[in-house]
């Protein structure tokens, strides 16, 4: 019998229980705020179950008032209702199979009158607790900071057969930001919190064992320790050994026994420290390529390169060797890596092991469309063609846009279900998602706990738990408009035709006009009204309007102009920009109270202070330029400097007493960061800028400045000299041969005209001895105020 270790006091103990409460129906848990019930633990329990135990305790008594007291199985009478908790004799007894439980599954189940909450180790009984906590008693852990926990000083619970264990192996959110040993995490049954951990009393985690998750080569063999004495170990670039930007040489028969060493001491090393810590040991170890490109071109594995027609062939070769030599040992472990960049194409014939998951990077997708949709056909393919090639993958995703600034509002909760489904369904038994920002990231805590909900059961209704989140969270009162709000985003984003890439910026939020604006600022000025007496819900409704916030400041003059081109009267535009800059700070210092460190509030608050300069800096309505007032305004497109991405803060955008706006972006030399990379020279004319295609990674066209473009000193309009272009979804426009001025200029795109072409004009100023007829005391810089572009179907003005 399974139950046959038990002791006989504990197994006695358990047909005592069971027939004590035979007879019973509902089962009351406490009554009049006091417990009717007992918490029985296995006493085996491992230090996750007794977390569990605890955690049920602490929300019963949260709940109803009353202290439960939790009693070890080997100890417990039969003196009422229990609530047994781990892999007891009464749930060995009950449960078919128990010991083929995964280390995920769980079971919650009336039976005999008790309740029954166990699972497999070393996670299962943790998620029964928590499923039985949210399922049936409407516990909700909305993030690390707030929670909803019912009152009921009568507690009751019917007739209960829940059970399940989560779709994907590995669940992992980068980042959580609770400091919490990743309790969150854990309530919400992701397995892994970034960089964090989840520690033993939660169950532990699906952690990487060391060096890191990803980008590990030089983790393992650093070229300060190796490149001196064995070139060889590196990529051979143009006929030379480097270890600049470079990879390994995978072909070399040291390096290959370097690392198996190497990993076979990181094994052993982990395993004896969960040992001590009471977590389970790392099972997964990753070998992957560095952050860039430059692998090695030597003639051994430039054959491997020719035969399979990818440089993910040698990446297989080479670790099915590792594998095979670590299984042998370990038939546990699992070495992970990454098909990202220039190992992303299938290989011919080459095929990894099972134990090798190959973890495929999302780096071109529309992240408002799930992977299905015919835009993101390129990666919705390249996961069909590792589905045959690979039995285990993983996926490294982002729900997060990186150019600044961060968070604008984009709408994508609604592409998670489908994603995991298809995901679940081609071999995919793990998902990474990078979702940064814990302030200012979109509708953030919306979107992690669908995220958490869906990676483990894609299957569920994701309307419904969108309802359960916005009415639970927001309010039942403010939920609906928070939900109104956001199918308005997005339709807006379907019916402009926006593609949201991971370098979202001001400009490109084409979807934002003034029609959206009004509607969606009216709604939160509605969810507010609903909720003003609450300031908790308040607090949260404002916090979801921050992104809008943000972005309508950011594109106040497009959305100025937009008021106007109806035939308006600018004074009389219901939006006040003044005012929604004020709420964008206030709600971004309430939220660093709540989320950030101490420690890191000072630096939080700096990027609050700048933003709101910013900000202050902006005109609130710029007039179209001069040059171009005579055209229709519909048929008129005018991106000022603030609406620009300028990379590692090289350009800096600043007031300009020339420029037309106002402002200006300005590059001046020698510049304040990064001068060794962009000296004078390099940016003396002819001056290069041109189109690029990022959905479709096109370069479309480029043209120069030359030094007899230059009329004389001050601003003057430069036409694009490729002639009018015809701009698609997800083009911008870029300066210098850098590109560390790019700008989004699909919000000119028209659904209804997409073959239609504009002309491309910059206002640019050159100042300096460098460049022509610049002034010897001017310091040498270049200032770009704004681009224009102008439909064809318009008039335009001449060239200069």
């Amino acid at each position: 019998m399974k139950i046959s270790i038990l002791s006989s006091i504990a197994l006695s103990v358990s047909v005592a229980f069971l027939a004590a409460a035979e007879s019973a129906h509902a089962l009351t848990l406490a009554k009049d705020g006091k417990a009717a019930a007992t918490i029985v633990l296995a006493k085996d329990a491992v230090l996750a179950e007794r977390t569990a135990a605890t955690e049920l305790a602490t929300y019963l008594k949260a709940i109803s008032g009353a202290e439960f007291a939790v009693a070890d199985e080997a100890d417990a009478t039969a003196t009422g209702p229990c609530l047994f908790v781990g892999p007891t004799a009464v749930a060995r007894q009950a449960i078919a199979d128990f010991d083929k439980l995964g280390p995920e599954e769980w079971q919650v189940r009336t039976s005999g009158g008790n309740l029954l909450l166990a699972g497999g180790r070393p996670r299962g009984t943790l998620y029964a607790v928590y499923h039985f906590l949210e399922d049936a008693l409407g516990v909700h852990w909305w993030n690390p900071w707030e929670e909803t926990v019912p009152q009921k000083p009568a507690l009751e619970v019917g007739a209960l057969d829940l059970h399940g264990k989560p779709t994907f192996r590995y669940r992992d959110i980068y980042m959580l930001y609770g400091n919490d040993k990743g309790r969150f995490a854990a309530r919400n049954r992701l397995n892994r919190d970034g960089d964090a951990r989840i520690a033993g009393e939660y169950g532990g985690c699906m952690d990487y064992g060391p060096p890191y998750h990803v980008h590990t080569f030089y983790m393992y063999l650093p070229p300060k320790e190796y490149f001196d004495t064995h070139p060889e170990y590196y990529s051979l670039i143009n006929g030379k050994r480097t270890a600049d930007n470079a990879q390994l040489c995978l072909t070399n028969p040291e390096v290959r026994q370097l690392i198996i060493e190497k990993l076979r001491n990181y094994i052993v090393t982990t395993r004896a420290e969960a040992e001590k810590t009471g977590s389970p040991p790392p099972l997964v170890f990753s070998i992957s390529q560095n952050d860039w490109y430059n692998p090695c071109q030597c003639e051994r594995c430039h054959s491997v390169l020719v035969a399979e027609g990818s440089e993910v062939g040698l990446l297989i070769q080479f670790l099915n060797a590792v594998s095979d030599a670590i299984t042998a040992e370990y038939p546990d472990v699992c070495l992970d890596t990454l098909a990202y960049q220039y190992t992303q194409q299938p290989p011919r014939t080459m095929r990894p092991r099972d134990s090798v998951i190959f973890r495929l990077c999302d780096t071109e997708s529309d992240l408002g469309k799930p992977v299905t949709a015919p835009q993101n056909r390129a990666f919705h393919d390249t996961l069909l063609t590792w589905a045959g090639v690979a039995k285990n993958l993983r996926i490294w995703d982002y729900a997060v846009t990186y150019a600044q600034p961060y968070g604008m509002p984009f709408p994508s909760a609604q592409t998670y279900a489908a994603d995991y489904r298809f995901y679940a369904e081609h071999n995919v038994e793990g998902v990474f998602t990078e979702l940064e920002f814990p302030i200012l990231a979109d509708t953030r805590d919306l979107k992690v706990w669908m995220m958490m909900k869906l990676l483990e059961n894609p299957y569920q209704d994701d309307a419904q738990l969108l309802q359960t989140f916005t009415d639970g969270f927001y309010g039942p009162a403010a939920g609906p408009m928070v939900r109104e709000y956001l199918a308005k985003l997005q339709a807006a984003v379907e019916r402009k035709g926006a593609i949201i890439n991971w370098t979202l910026s001001p400009s490109s939020l084409s979807y934002i006009g003034f029609d959206f604006a009004a509607d969606a600022h009216g709604l939160f000025d509605r969810a507010e009204q609903a909720v003003a007496s609450d300031p908790v819900l308040l607090r949260r409704v404002r916090h979801a309007r921050l992104p809008l916030d943000r972005a309508t400041v950011l594109t106040f003059r497009r959305i100025c102009r937009d008021w106007i081109a109806k035939g308006n009267d600018p004074a009389a535009l219901p939006l006040k920009p003044a005012e929604i800059a004020k709420r964008c700070g206030e709600t971004w210092q309430t939220q660093i109270e709540l989320r950030i460190p101490e420690k890191q509030r000072a630096a939080e608050k700096a990027s609050l202070d700048a933003e709101l300069l910013k900000y202050a800096a902006l005109p609130a309505i710029t007039q179209l330029p001069e040059k171009f007032r005579g055209l229709p305004p519909a048929k008129v497109f005018d991106f000022t400097a603030d609406l620009t991405r300028n990379w590692n803060d090289i350009v800096k955008l600043a007031k300009d007493p020339d420029a037309e706006s106002g402002i200006t972006n300005r590059l001046e030399f020698p510049t304040a960061v990064e001068s060794d990379r962009h000296p004078l020279d390099k940016y003396k004319l002819p001056m290069p800028w041109g189109l690029y295609g990022q959905a479709t990674k096109t370069f479309v066209s480029s043209a120069d400045i030359k030094p007899e473009d230059v009329p004389g000193p001050g601003y003057h309009w430069y036409r694009y000299a490729k002639g009018p272009a015809k701009i698609a979804p997800s083009y911008y426009l870029y300066f210098f041969w850098s590109w560390i001025i790019q700008l989004d200029i699909d919000a000119v795109v028209d659904t209804q005209a997409p073959d239609v072409t504009y002309d491309i004009w910059a206002n640019i100023k050159f100042e300096g001895p460098a460049f022509p007829h610049g002034k010897p005391e001017q310091k040498n810089a270049i200032c770009v105020e704004r681009v224009v572009l102008v439909r064809s179907d318009a008039t335009a003005p001449a060239a200069p």
